[in-house]
């Protein structure tokens, strides 16, 4: 699974209204689009929200989609590709729906607090989701 929940808040699962004509999996990243969730994208610019928690196909008209809020939990999440140390500590964009990109930092969509594995060999990374300009 793209991004794992390691631990779960209370309430955190939810159903949200989630854009037609579009294929989720569980763990892809959600962004908010016009009023509906939509996967996420690279350079997008906007905060991942939520998590999808199951699959589904949506045909047409409004759809209802289990995930699970961001804020207040970890992750484990597959990179594009192999972290490094030197990126453990520092924040990371989205690459794709389902992955991060550790070395990018336009967006800065999730802090990497772990790597998992081996560096420069492991692909996966442990941290949270931010919203907002962190460094700002």
């Amino acid at each position: 699974m793209a991004f794992t929940p390691l631990q779960y808040d209370s309430g955190k699962l939810v159903t949200i209204n989630a854009t037609s004509g579009e294929t989720y999996a569980k763990g892809d990243a959600l962004t908010f689009v016009s009023g509906y969730a939509a996967l996420a994208t690279a350079g997008q610019g906007a905060d991942v929200t939520h998590i999808a928690m199951q699959d589904k196909v949506a045909a047409s008209g409004d759809i209802d989609l289990l995930a699970i809020a961001v804020q207040g939990v970890r992750f484990e999440a597959d990179c594009d590709a192999a972290w490094s140390v030197v990126d453990v500590g520092t924040y990371a964009d989205i690459a794709t729906k389902a992955t991060l990109n550790p070395d990018a930092s336009a967006d800065d969509l999730f802090f990497i607090e772990k790597g998992v594995g081996v560096a420069e060999t492991g692909t996966k990374v442990q941290g949270y989701f931010v919203h907002g300009a962190p460094n700002s």
